[in-house]
């Protein structure tokens, strides 16, 4: 790996730990901050930070969609301004950045794939903060790297396999979204392609899809998961439309990750392979 340090923000969430494994088991010194001791907003603690580091990988990001709708400017706070911070100190110390951004970027409208070069529209004030990021992140002319990811899940954290297994163990019946489309991916798939890609020399800059390959809706989702588990909870497909929700979400949440199969050199797994994997350690 062309870097011998690794600083990785938020580095206890999902795909935070998942970074610092993998990076560790490659033999480098990786330093993990997060919650409570490092804060993101606090500038005298990142610039510390990005003196000290080789390249940041930013995964720090208030990411609670519902909430977020009413702290909006929280959201803004630490998705969009702190980012944007960052890439000011990176491009002072002549450091490159890593940033993870979201699916929640689109309004979820296309009828085909995500590009990187698709026009943005969220539709949600987690959707904006993060464009924010994105946004101010570019304009700080640091060399930076922002890699969008959807419907992640892994050891630890809040996501929609935890929540789903966890509702079938006392509910007979669960009703569960057809219409929202996108790729379930493995953090730990994730992490493993976010540290090839600092492998890559020179250091890829800009935007970057990165999903499992193929996809599919909640519901079917769903119900290949409690297949694969032995569940017998009955799954009903409902719409999104059925739920009142604070936060509007995208119904296709589909990339198009061709962009990072070619710097990769090969294709990333599809989301069966993933789940498959992440099933037999659970």
């Amino acid at each position: 790996m062309g870097f011998q340090s690794i600083s990785i923000l938020g580095g206890r969430g999902m795909l935070g730990s998942d970074l610092a494994d993998v990076a560790g088991q490659r033999g480098l010194p990786v330093r993990v901050f997060d919650l409570p001791e490092f804060d993101l907003t606090d500038q005298q603690q990142a610039a510390e930070i990005v003196s000290q580091s080789e390249v940041m990988i930013n995964c720090a990001a208030y990411t609670n969609v519902e909430k977020a709708e009413s702290e909006s400017e929280l959201a803004d706070q630490v998705n969009g301004h702190a980012v944007g911070h960052l890439g000011k100190l990176a491009k002072q110390n002549g450091i490159p950045l890593v940033h993870i951004s979201t699916d929640f970027v689109f309004d979820g409208t296309k009828k085909t794939p995500y590009v990187e070069t698709d026009p943005t529209h969220p539709v949600s004030v987690y959707g904006s903060s993060k464009l924010l990021g994105e946004t101010l992140l570019a304009e700080s002319g640091c060399k930076h790297c922002i890699v969008r990811v959807q419907w992640t899940y892994g050891k630890g954290g809040t996501n929609f396999i935890a929540k789903i297994t966890e509702a079938a163990k006392t509910r007979d019946v669960l009703s569960v979204v057809d219409d929202q489309i996108g790729s379930p991916t493995h953090t730990l798939k994730a992490a493993e392609i976010v540290c090839d890609m600092l492998e890559i020399n020179p250091f890829p800059t800009g935007l970057y899809h990165l999903a499992a390959s193929d996809s599919v809706s909640r519901y079917e989702m769903t119900r290949y998961l409690f297949e694969r588990l032995g569940i017998t909870t009955k799954v009903d497909p409902c719409k999104t439309s059925d739920f009142k929700t604070a936060a509007r979400r995208p119904l296709n949440s589909r990339f198009d990750c061709s962009k990072l199969q070619t710097l990769l050199g090969r294709a990333i797994p599809t989301w069966q392979e993933m789940l498959n994997d992440y099933l037999t350690t659970v």
